[in-house]
Formats: structure tokens, sequence, C-alpha cells
């Protein structure tokens, strides 16, 4: 297949970003590269990588369309009214409003009986340091 100079420079930009998710090297010989770049593009998690495959193919000439959600490895987890949502070393987790407080309070040193001075306190790396 002959590529237009657009696809070339947008199959450029490509190259280290497919390599770099599915190893997998994209050469503009190949003669099934369209419909290989269509199949990573629908499994990439890469949104500049999906949003370029799918100009690259109306270029082509050739009709695709991406799927509307995407499917990810963790199973979908309904949020209740009585949870929160924390980050905990970069992944989302899913807390107890009432165990997050009745936590915090413990660490922190302060029950309901104690009128002790409130010391500060820092997280690092999921250690709670006093000051």
């Amino acid at each position: 297949m002959v590529y237009s100079p657009e696809m070339v420079a947008l199959l450029q930009q490509l190259r280290s970003r497919i390599f770099a998710e599915f190893g997998t090297r994209i050469r503009l010989a190949d003669p099934e590269l369209l419909t290989t770049l269509g199949g990573l593009g629908k499994k990439s998690r890469d949104p500049f990588t999906r949003k370029t495959v799918v100009e690259i193919m109306k270029l082509g000439g050739l009709p695709f369309e991406l799927e509307q959600s995407t499917k990810s490895s963790t199973p979908a987890v309904k949020k209740n009214l009585d949870q929160i949502e924390i980050m905990y070393r970069g992944s989302k987790v899913l807390r107890d409003k009432a165990q997050s407080s009745a936590a915090a309070a413990a660490e922190d040193g302060v029950t309901a009986g104690s009128t002790g001075q409130r010391q500060s306190r820092q997280m690092y790396r999921g250690q709670v340091v006093y000051k």
C-alpha cells in the first residue's frame, strides 16, 4: 500500500508508543500493517495511541471504530454512599467513612476520653510520622 505523507508522519509518532506498550515493531513494508495497527489500537490503553490509530484508519479509507468503554483488568466496584475513595500508593481504594475516621482518631492518639494535646502527624510511605 502507498501511504500518504500524513499517514507516514502519524505512523512515525506511533512507533515508539506501540513498541513500548506491546513490544511490536511497526514496519511500513508490512502488508498487514493497517489491520495489525487496528487490533493494537483497540487493545491500547494510551489515549494518544487510540486517537492516532483512528486518524490513520480514516486517512487509509478503512472503516474503523473503537469501543466506547474500555475494559480494565480490575473488576468494576460500585461506590456506596458510606464509602470514600482515597489514593493509596497510586491506586484508588474504597474505604468506609466510619472506619477511616476511627482509624485517623486512633493514629492521632485522640480517644473519646483523652484530653491530651494533639500532635501534628504526617504520612510517609504508609507510616505515621509524628512531629
